[in-house]
């Protein structure tokens, strides 16, 4: 997420941006004094944030926990969809038609992966202010996607900020499965107030015993623990796709300079190709359902080895000469 973070601060936070995040569902034996820690790490972020918003972040997913089961999130590329920023719209950008959309999730699949998470960007909120109503909501259908209905899944909200020191602050989050229900039903809706969700009228939210046409988003939230990770499959050279305002964009040119590294620093040519922005651009070169399987194998093996035909014909792309 560092190249994720390096872009929005070239607009020092002020604008709202948002990807999806493809990676892996890792099952793994729970460890009790590892997660004892982590469940110690929620709890002390989440009584931060309830000291002034009064609500409840945590909860205690799973009592059993030296049973197997999905919750970890291993994340290998971020990607940032078409996408407008809109101060005045309430998740803080305008999603547009992605004619890419499909060729993204085909070119996951063949690296094994799917779509885990995603990932927003926001100007600072004041302290306690997680996530706005738009983003609960929509943090929850992605969930209801991603589960394919109410139902536990490890998918993750993440979001991305600069606090008062200069600093950047990650946190990591998934909404409850009662959140899930309602945005399900389409219960909740955005209001004047984006730390709240607002109780579509024809519903009825019982708080304390009485009806309250707010649910604060707080509530709705429970803290997941992030963990530093460095993808030992794809690497995040290239420029990324759909960044109007960016100082480098995909082109031959930029594909040479990151291919002719090969040979160099202990860079092999596999190494250099084996990342995401990167086979995504050659997806509009190459054909996706016969050349892009094979590629992506030998990404994901490093033992298989790249036919020298393919070599070839991303090399000429690229516009190289000799070894590569």
């Amino acid at each position: 997420a560092g190249e994720f973070q390096n872009f929005l601060r070239k607009f020092q936070f002020q604008q709202q941006r948002f990807g999806y995040l493809y990676g892996r569902f890792v099952d793994e034996e729970g460890d009790p004094e590892e997660l004892k820690r982590q469940e110690e790490e929620a709890q002390r972020k989440a009584e931060t944030a309830n000291s002034k918003w009064g609500a409840r972040l945590y909860e205690d997913p799973d009592k059993d926990k030296n049973k197997k089961k999905n919750h970890k999130v291993v994340v290998e590329a971020i990607y940032e969809p078409p996408q407008e920023a809109d101060p005045d719209a309430a998740e803080g950008f305008v999603v547009l038609d992605d004619p890419n959309e499909e060729t993204v999730e085909s070119l996951a699949n063949m690296l094994g992966l799917r779509k885990v998470g995603w990932i927003v960007g926001h100007p600072p909120r004041e302290e306690g202010f997680q996530l706005s109503a738009a983003e609960v909501i929509m943090a929850a259908e992605q969930q209801l996607e991603c589960a394919g209905g109410i139902s536990e899944t490890p998918f993750v909200t993440i979001r991305v900020t600069v606090g008062d020191d200069g600093n950047v602050v990650m946190e990591a989050f998934q909404v409850s499965l009662q959140c899930m229900e309602m945005v399900a039903e389409e219960a909740l809706d955005v209001g004047p107030n984006p730390g709240f969700c607002y109780v579509n009228e024809t519903f009825t939210a019982i708080q304390e015993g009485k009806p309250s046409p707010t649910v604060e988003n707080n509530f709705f939230l429970t803290v997941v623990p992030i963990h530093s990770y460095q993808s030992d499959m794809l690497v995040a050279m290239f420029p990324r796709a759909n960044r109007a305002m960016d100082n480098r964009i995909q082109t031959h040119d930029e594909m040479k300079k990151q291919l002719s590294k090969s040979g160099t620093a202990g860079w092999t040519f596999i190494d250099l190709l084996s990342d995401f922005a990167l086979l995504l651009y050659l997806c509009q070169f190459l054909d996706v359902k016969t050349d892009l399987p094979k590629i992506c194998e030998s990404v994901k093996d490093r033992e298989v080895p790249l036919d020298d035909g393919y070599k070839i014909i991303i090399a000429s792309l690229a516009g190289m000469d000799g070894a590569y």
